[in-house]
């Protein structure tokens, strides 16, 4: 069963997708010129990947399993069966977009335009099979 740690990740995931959506949604054909949208976009996507991996942490944490680092997080929660393994892949490559924006290195148009398209279902998936998992899984 979930608790409040967990749904208040999960309704910062899904808030933060929503909007990244919304960014390019409003009109794509203009979003590779308007810098303002993608930064909200790419902000948002970040905020999405941080939850994410805070809702794993929290998870692992809670059955005394400590992670190195955000990749490990979804890599352990994979290992463990609570999400599929196909998923986490795909989170761990978003995480890749997030850590290169971290590390102030200008993330490729195309990997963002990607991850709004295809890749923000992906955390809805995430917080769904954490959330059914509960915090003691």
């Amino acid at each position: 069963m979930a608790d409040e740690v967990l749904t208040s990740k999960a309704g910062t995931i899904e808030r933060c997708c929503k909007r990244a959506r919304d960014e390019y949604e409003k009109d794509p054909t203009t979003f590779s010129a308007d810098v303002t949208r993608q930064d909200a976009a790419t902000l948002n996507i970040i905020r999405a990947w941080e939850a994410a991996v805070e809702m794993g942490d929290y998870i692992l944490g809670n059955n005394g399993v400590l992670a190195k680092d955000e990749r490990a997080v979804i890599t352990l929660l994979a290992e463990r069966g609570l999400v599929d393994p196909a998923l986490a892949e795909d989170l761990k490559r978003t995480g890749e977009f997030c850590r290169a924006e971290w590390d102030y290195q200008a993330a490729p148009l195309p990997a963002l335009v990607t991850i709004i398209k295809r890749g923000l279902d992906d955390f809805g998936a995430f917080s769904a099979a954490l959330l059914a998992h509960g915090p003691a899984a």
